[in-house]
């Protein structure tokens, strides 16, 4: 599974929804605005890992951007 970005931010997590849904049986909606989906799955990504790693930077993007290498990371070992 990989991770990428698409055209824009709301199009990237409804693709990251479907692949965390299957690989967590999560619970990864998407919500009316992509900052409070990121801020959702937030604390749900770091309960998966048990780590404090993920956090919302400056912008929706680069927060995006630092998440797609975490989460490539995570499910590509």
């Amino acid at each position: 599974m990989r991770f990428r970005t698409y055209s824009d931010d709301s199009a990237t997590l409804k693709e990251w929804a479907k692949q965390l849904n299957i690989a967590n049986n999560g619970n990864y909606p998407l919500y009316s605005t992509v900052e409070n989906t990121l801020n959702h799955w937030k604390d749900e990504l770091n309960k998966n890992v048990k780590v404090n790693t993920f956090s919302l930077l400056d912008t929706t993007d680069s927060t995006i951007n630092n998440w797609k290498d975490k989460l490539n990371g995570i499910y590509n070992i």
